[in-house]
């Protein structure tokens, strides 16, 4: 967002029209999808780029796609890593002379070298965030092109080197041609929208904001421009000014336009996530009353809001106390990696908001635009971070890539009011880690001082990495990985006491589990084992959220993780090469007992859900029932006959019944609660076996 000059748009505010358009393609510039009819080489061949070279013994392959969608996800840490090629033919019509022209690559894992006619655009390293490349010299407009693509999963020396998940390579999300005006909203600005949105100073009664749009004029003679900018909600247009200005030839500009809105609707989290719309556009200049020839236009979300986080309240929003719990979240699906479509990112984004999360850590890397701006719409708070996990290489190439992945994060998803929170770093090692970090957390301040910046760390409290962003949360697995469930309160309140001014949340707690694997009263498993019963999960996070949820000093309560996800190296559980920490399994089909337990605390939705429902094979003929329920009291029966009622006078949102005797074969267990004039029931059968 430094350019050759800075213009301040003028004090007059000009009324005028802001008709609906599509947000996503507005008039001005096209974006065309050009996801389908590519050829795929896994492995590298230097002629790849040449125009006529022949692929067509290639793979016929449509994007979204990855590599590894197979062997990423079944164990033994063997997926192919390195090269793979795409090509695609691009017939660009008539219509596109002398339209600026851009290849967009919404992700490419992990480094991608993109060729247009045999000509090399660029390199992009960092396989997260969107990218362009200007491609108006190399594209033949009238005339077929070909487009090649090499991308690299492989060791390359920059963030992430290594990771407790998948690496999975490809073009794995789509990519576009965009075509602009020569004159118009930057395309080139890290991947931005090329609008800012600053809020300065937002409050119950007023909003000052600072609406910035990088302008660039291409052409080699000077260009009299009208930048409009409107502000609107559904069905009418707040506040809107009109600015005329005159662009160099061959330069780029940052037009400024303060303003302020008075007694503004607030985005209030899932309560009312509001959302205003910024609409700027460039047109050429005219005559007074009239307007122009529509050169480019940009849309962008707002949601007006203010916060804070301390260190004995944790965090406000608006000036009220939020309470923030939700999940951690992967972006995979099984035999699909991360080339996953947008009903399945809705699906998760679905299963997320039903459990009645307030928040989500959106680890450990940028994700795509959809699902922030699901995360606006809904009102679910973000923390969105970059790749930064494990070994820091103690190579300029690694911080200066580290800091261009953190710069690409913020430019390309300011806009979106959910992102509270912008991570540096998870769980990092090595000793240049201290050094990255110390770099990282003031270029966050430097690029969105309305932000805070936070890190992920697994470290002793006193290691100095904890300590160099605004807030700071962490990763611990006291009853899995070491010691006792009972431990983790017991650290909260000794950390607080020995820095009583320190800002930190829980970025990361859970326990494996497999639906398929039970035991009555299980011992802590053995977390690099085989067996992982779903009680152990159950009472692991029966125990650490009675210790969040009485200590508001934690700012953030985030469950490692959603739903269980692909880690190749990994042999544990009841499946190879997979993660089983999650509160929903890999293919999304089932929510584990853990994920109604927190539902039943989480959401005002109706809650009825028998723990161990699936554990149908039963030994003793002694049994504990347990249920998860919302409900003022339940009732149980089995086998027909009643076992009574239980209340939840501790607000846990956990009925026992001890002791229960079944007989031999099926029992039916049965329970059943009342919620207002609605009633709830829900049954499972346990079938006695002794030995």
């Amino acid at each position: 967002m430094r350019l050759s000059r800075i213009i301040a748009a003028g004090a007059a505010l000009v009324a005028f029209y802001c008709a609906a358009q599509d947000s996503q393609q507005p008039p001005g510039r096209r974006l065309m999808s050009l996801d389908p009819g590519w050829r795929f080489l896994a492995g590298d061949d230097p002629h790849a780029p040449d125009s006529g070279f022949d692929d067509h013994s290639w793979q016929a392959v449509d994007l979204p796609h990855t590599w590894n969608a197979f062997d990423g996800q079944d164990g033994g840490n063997n997926y192919r890593r390195g090269a793979g090629w795409y090509r695609r033919h691009l017939a660009v019509d008539g219509s596109f002379a002398g339209k600026r022209l851009y290849l967009q690559f919404d992700g490419a894992s992990l480094m991608a070298d993109v060729y247009v006619n045999g000509v090399h655009l660029g390199t992009h390293k960092g396989g997260f965030a969107r990218f362009r490349f200007d491609a108006t010299a190399a594209l033949r407009v009238g005339a077929d092109n070909v487009i090649a693509v090499r991308v690299d999963n492989g060791r390359l020396g920059f963030p992430p080197t290594s990771a407790d998940f998948t690496f999975f390579g490809g073009l794995y999300r789509g990519v576009s041609l965009l075509a602009t005006d020569p004159v118009q909203i930057s395309a080139m600005d890290y991947g931005s929208p090329g609008v800012y949105v600053e809020q300065r100073l937002v409050t119950a009664s007023s909003a000052a904001l600072i609406v910035r749009a990088e302008l660039e004029n291409h052409l080699p003679i000077p260009q009299d421009v009208a930048v409009e900018v409107s502000i609107s909600r559904t069905g009418s247009t707040d506040l809107g000014a009109t600015q005329l200005l005159k662009l160099n030839p061959d330069s780029s500009v940052e037009y400024v336009y303060p303003v302020t809105i008075d007694h503004p609707h607030l985005w209030n989290a899932r309560a009312d996530p509001f959302l205003y719309t910024v609409r700027v556009e460039l047109r050429t200049a005219s005559p007074k009353g009239t307007s122009g020839v529509l050169l480019d236009a940009v849309e962008q979300p707002l949601g007006l809001r203010y916060y804070t986080v301390d260190a004995d309240r944790g965090f406000f929003l608006n000036g009220s106390y939020l309470n923030l719990y939700g999940f951690n979240r992967h972006q995979d699906w099984p035999d699909k990696g991360w080339a996953i479509s947008d009903a399945e990112e809705a699906e998760d984004f679905d299963i997320m908001k039903d459990s009645g999360a307030t928040a989500v850590r959106v680890s450990h890397y940028q994700q795509s635009d959809t699902w922030y701006a699901r995360c606006d719409r809904a009102g679910i708070v973000a923390w969105a971070e970059i790749p930064f996990v494990n070994e820091a290489l103690a190579t300029p190439e690694f911080l200066e890539n580290a800091k261009q992945q953190l710069r690409e994060l913020i430019r390309q998803n300011f806009n979106h009011p959910a992102i509270c929170f912008w991570g540096v770093g998870n769980e990092t090692s090595g000793p240049a880690a201290d050094g990255v970090i110390a770099a990282l957390a003031p270029i966050v301040r430097a690029e969105d001082p309305g932000r805070l910046s936070t890190y992920a760390s697994s470290h002793d409290d006193a290691d100095p990495k904890n300590w160099h962003t605004d807030v700071v949360a962490f990763n611990r697995y006291f009853g899995w990985y070491h010691g006792q469930m009972s431990d983790f309160a017991v650290w909260l309140d000794k950390t607080h006491a020995n820095y009583p001014k320190a800002r930190f949340g829980m970025s990361e707690f859970g326990a494996g589990a497999s639906v398929t694997q039970h035991a009555q009263d299980p011992e802590r498993p053995d977390p690099r084992g085989p067996f992982h019963p779903e009680e152990y999960q159950d009472a692991y996070h029966e125990a650490y959220w009675a210790a969040l949820k009485t200590r508001p000093y934690v700012w953030a309560k985030f469950i490692w993780c959603l739903h269980d996800f692909a880690s190749d190296g990994r042999n544990e559980g009841d499946h190879p090469g997979r993660n089983d920490k999650g509160l929903v399994t890999y293919d999304r089909k089932i929510k584990k007992d853990a994920f109604y337990f927190y539902k039943a605390n989480w959401s005002a939705d109706p809650v009825l859900h028998i723990a161990s429902s699936r554990f149908g094979e039963r030994t003793s003929p002694v049994a504990d029932v347990k249920i998860y329920s919302n409900a003022p009291q339940v009732s149980l029966e089995v086998n027909g006959v009643p076992q009574g009622v239980r209340r939840d006078p501790a607000g846990d949102r956990v009925f026992v019944w001890q002791g229960i005797r079944l007989s031999p074969g099926a029992n039916r267990i049965s329970a059943s609660a009342h919620f207002g004039t609605a009633d709830a029931a829900d049954s499972c059968v346990w079938t006695l076996q002794p030995r």
